[in-house]
């Protein structure tokens, strides 16, 4: 080695140190200064552990100021290299000595680690290998954002989730009947979209008193991080000079907080999202003569944003007009006028009616065996009936296309469309029982007199009259005490007014000395979350919670059997998500609603309508507010009068029956069939109960841990604990300093919330796999094999190379063509290999430093022949990719051009907008580069044992 005061040279024992500046050159021993640590340390002259730093034409790297560039030309002057170089910002050419190159260089490429001797164990080259494979692995996987989720496994969440999570830019409305789990369908979506590269970038907008339920359930189902925005903090990030939004990927906002905020408002509109989410999004009132603020304000961000998901469980709440403006929201092209949509509707049940036809016909074609998968050939017969109705059909292909997608086909041009999911109670099984107790009341004498405004007949507890004395005269309040003395079950009451539920409790308290929890809009969000956590805790010795109306919406009781209606709302959807607080998956037993009501009175007469007209008591509901919209004068009458107009129940009875059957034989029906996931979604619960899931990532959880420095800890037969110890390098976010109790079965996960639920999905796996193949750790490796057939010195290189594609998204996973790793063996002889796999053992040091350069030259030889290996062996990889590409993104764009046959307010720029991502997509697959990630050599020693 040949030293001089100034050269750059690096530890290959402790390659933490740096970049080190040689300070002093004696006759046996020299000085090396190291910036980073600032320390001096002595080496040999003959036998020091130093590689010399060269860069070469074309390299690029970091001077001291950490400004970027290229190396145009050396030049060596006395033992000093002086660098000519380009820098990235577009300066002139530069001289720079390389005194002046970062302390922070490493050397990084597995060619040059192999040659200057820096070799790692020959197990981290494995530890590469799996991690790449196991990222590709999950990358490719159907299971991808799905297997994680800490829920159980239901038919029709998984089938939504995964049907909309692997679409790009998916816009859909969610609107599973009340206690389906539509927030679940959401998380998982939102997850699959994130880890595909699809998303990453994500704007939820909610009520005000769902946000923390949000911020939790985001966190608990998916382990998604969100940020919480609100007016203090989106001012405090002003003062950083930049857009509030850009600082995080994943804001949680309140549609309150941007309704009283413009400014804040227009800071989200300007920042660039892949996919926002509204829940309760019937609140988007929507009218040809009035527009309410939160439908503009999320209009303007749909018209911007990619990827939308609205949801709610009553999407008919606000009637028809602001139904169809929501799918506008989502799907302009297809749904462009709202009378051609009033039209559509009326065909729903002849649409329907077809659909079943082509059903029935597949399934007959199957069971004699004239059809296998997609195979099918649809009869002449209805071909011919499809054309009749729908003429704009002609231009299908019906030989090349199955039952099941001309059913979508149809769907999509004049049925509910591809963007929107709906699952009612009818449709999904093991959903409990719902029980009536209805409780009659004499009305009280001393309210007799009590003037009382039509709109207050309902309500007369609310009347300013009454404040003080109707705690006392109203017989609905001991019987709630009565209640109270007689039960320990958990029960939740709901009335309307926030006054009503705090004149309750402090009687309750004053009566008894109980101290209830309640729950109300003049709460803060943490307060009402406090408040709902004390009654959740089966320590806590509360049966009852006392909840205003905020309490029907969003937030989830189901481990209560019990619900008090201490009021009726006025609209039956209201009431639907009244009772969906309880009545919801993950009820595991009866649920039962008591109606303490006042006889003769208009509260009889609301719960008449409600109990004997609509049954919604004891079964679901979806009709009630087309029932009230057509019988509105007659309802309000029999509600506010005195007197029943003739055969009013009996027309409310027979309205719900008609209306029920056109539902569940029209739009329902068409719903179903995209919405349920029956016939399709079984072979994917079939994998993500497969045992091989859990076992597969327990093993690499076993090998990752090891090689980072995690102590993998058995806690009990189904728990394990992660603990950090002192040979842990680096540090993950995901595992905290006192260690991670993990497990990796889902039933345990969903029973023990201690637990973090360990999967291909999870942070911790994705964190370890970062670090292992972001480092430098397994880049360059040497290791011995005994093998007595072949002469000593023999030896195979394995080469792992990376196909790597650009991504426009900050994930920077790029959803069209996954990072694919691809493994070359090939002998000293040149010939490739495959799959082999060997016993090793450790070359030490000393020995390495003579083996390399020894067989320097024939492996450049084979390193040569690696790369022109890998590269035939990506260009099928590559082919698939287009050829996916095309299908996807190809398919939407014949999808637009057909619909704006019929649809002329489909302009040709969406086309030609749809037509560059598809050009941009395919750009970055063919222009995706291979490059060499790690090297092994593995050399003959038979006289190793």
């Amino acid at each position: 080695m040949n030293f001089a005061i100034g050269q750059r040279w690096l530890s290959s024992q402790q390659p933490e140190l740096g970049l080190g500046i040689v300070a002093d050159v004696q006759l046996r021993q020299i000085t090396i200064y190291f910036p980073i640590t600032q320390e001096d340390k002595l080496y040999s002259v003959d036998s020091s552990p130093l590689i010399r730093l060269l860069l070469e034409k074309g390299d690029a790297g970091l001077d001291v100021n950490a400004r970027e560039f290229c190396v145009i030309d050396t030049l060596d002057t006395n033992g000093l290299i002086q660098y000519l170089v380009d820098y990235q910002d577009g300066s002139d050419h530069q001289v720079l000595t390389e005194t002046q190159l970062s302390h922070h260089t490493q050397i990084n490429q597995p060619e040059d680690r192999l040659f200057t001797l820096q070799l790692d164990k020959y197990n981290w080259f494995d530890a590469r290998l799996h991690a790449f494979n196991a990222r590709f692995a999950h990358q490719q996987s159907p299971l991808l954002g799905l297997a994680g989720a800490r829920v159980n496994l239901i038919e029709h969440q998984i089938h939504i989730a995964n049907q909309v999570g692997n679409r790009f830019a998916p816009r859909v409305l969610l609107a599973d009947e009340v206690g389906l789990g539509k927030t679940i369908e959401a998380a998982m979506i939102m997850q699959k979209q994130r880890l595909s590269g699809r998303a990453s970038r994500m704007l939820i907008i909610v009520p005000e008193s769902l946000i923390h339920q949000w911020l939790v359930e985001m966190h608990r189902r998916v382990n998604m991080q969100c940020a919480v925005f609100d007016a203090p903090r989106v001012n405090a990030l002003l003062e950083d000079g930049m857009n509030p939004f850009d600082a995080e990927q994943i804001v949680l906002i309140s549609i309150d907080t941007l309704v009283a905020h413009p400014t804040i408002n227009d800071w989200a509109v300007q920042s660039s999202w892949d996919l926002i989410v509204v829940d309760e999004a019937h609140h988007l009132q929507w009218s040809q003569t009035a527009v309410s603020t939160e439908y503009e304000i999320v209009e303007q961000l749909t018209q911007t944003t990619p990827g939308v998901l609205l949801l709610t469980a009553t999407p008919d709440q606000l009637g028809h007009e602001s139904h169809f403006a929501r799918l506008r929201l989502l799907d302009p092209a297809r749904f462009a006028d709202f009378e051609t949509y009033e039209t559509e509707q009326s065909h729903y049940t002849e649409l329907a009616t077809l659909t079943d036809a082509l059903l029935v016909e597949a399934q007959s074609l199957a069971l004699v065996g004239d059809i296998t998968g997609h195979n099918a050939v649809i009869s002449a017969p209805l071909q011919q009936q499809i054309l009749t109705i729908y003429p704009d059909m002609d231009s299908i292909e019906f030989a090349t296309m199955s039952h099941q997608d001309i059913i979508n086909d149809l769907i999509d041009r004049h049925g509910t469309g591809r963007m929107f999911f709906r699952n009612t109670r009818h449709s999904i099984q093991g959903l409990n029982e719902r029980v009536l107790h209805p409780v009659p009341f004499v009305f009280p004498e001393e309210w007799d007199d009590v003037d009382c405004p039509t709109e207050q007949l309902c309500f007369r507890h609310e009347l300013p009259a009454l404040v003080i004395s109707w705690l006392e005269e109203d017989p609905r309040v001991q019987w709630l005490l009565d209640y109270l003395d007689n039960t320990d079950s958990k029960t939740l009451l709901i009335c309307r007014s926030q006054v009503t539920v705090l004149q309750l409790a402090e009687f309750i308290k004053q009566q008894t000395g109980r101290h209830l929890p309640v729950f109300h809009e003049k709460m803060s969000i943490i307060e009402r979350d406090r408040a709902a956590h004390y009654f959740a805790d089966p320590d806590s010795n509360t049966p009852l919670l006392l909840c205003s109306e905020i309490g029907s919406e969003g937030r989830n009781f189901q481990f209560a059997q019990h619900l008090i209606l201490f009021d009726l709302p006025l609209h039956p959807d209201l009431l639907e998500q009244r009772i969906g607080r309880l009545d919801r998956i993950g009820q595991s037993q009866v649920v039962n609603i008591h109606v303490p009501y006042f006889t003769g009175s208009a509260h009889e007469r609301l719960f008449n309508i409600y109990h004997q007209g609509l049954n919604s008591f004891n079964e679901t509901c979806a009709i009630g507010a087309k029932v009230f919209d057509t019988l509105a004068d007659d309802i309000d009458t029999y509600i506010t009068a005195e007197q029943e107009p003739e055969g009013l129940i009996e027309k409310i009875t027979d309205l719900a029956a008609q209306y029920n059957l056109e539902r569940q034989q029209g739009r329902d029906k068409l719903l179903e069939l995209s919405a349920s996931g029956k016939g399709t979604v079984e072979p994917l619960l079939e994998a993500l109960n497969d045992p091989e899931q859990v076992q597969s990532v327990e093993r690499f959880m076993q090998l990752i841990c090891d090689a980072l420095g995690i102590a993998y800890i058995v806690n009990d037969a189904h728990s394990f604990i992660l603990q950090p110890t002192d040979q842990l390098a680096h540090t993950l976010s995901s595992l905290p300093e006192d260690g991670l109790s993990i497990t990796y079965r889902r039933d345990i996960a969903t029973a023990r919330e201690e637990l973090s639920f360990i999967s291909w999905d999870h942070p911790f796996v994705h964190d370890a796999i970062d670090i292992i193949t972001s480092e430098v750790n397994g880049k360059a490796s040497l290791g011995f094999m005994n093998n007595s057939a072949l002469p000593a010195g023999a030896f195979f290189v394995e080469c792992l190379y990376i196909l790597q594609a650009n991504s426009d998204n900050t994930s920077g996973n790029n959803p069209y063509l996954t990072q694919t790793p691809v493994l070359i063996q090939i002998d000293s002889q040149g010939n490739s290999m495959k799959n082999v796999s060997v016993a090793m053992t450790k070359v030490d040091r000393k020995m390495g430093q003579k083996l390399v350069p020894a067989l320097a030259q024939p492996i450049k030889l084979v390193l040569t022949k690696a790369d022109e290996l890998a590269a035939k062996r990506v260009k099928p990889v590559k082919k698939a990719a287009i050829d996916f590409v095309n299908r996807q993104l190809g398919d939407e764009i014949i999808r637009l051009q057909q619909l704006q046959k019929v649809n002329p307010s489909i302009s040709d720029v969406e086309i030609e907008q749809m037509q560059a991502t598809l050009n941009q997509a395919l750009k970055r697959i063919k222009e995706a580069t291979l490059y060499l990630d790690a090297v092994r050599v593995v050399i003959n020693n038979p006289r190793n044992k």
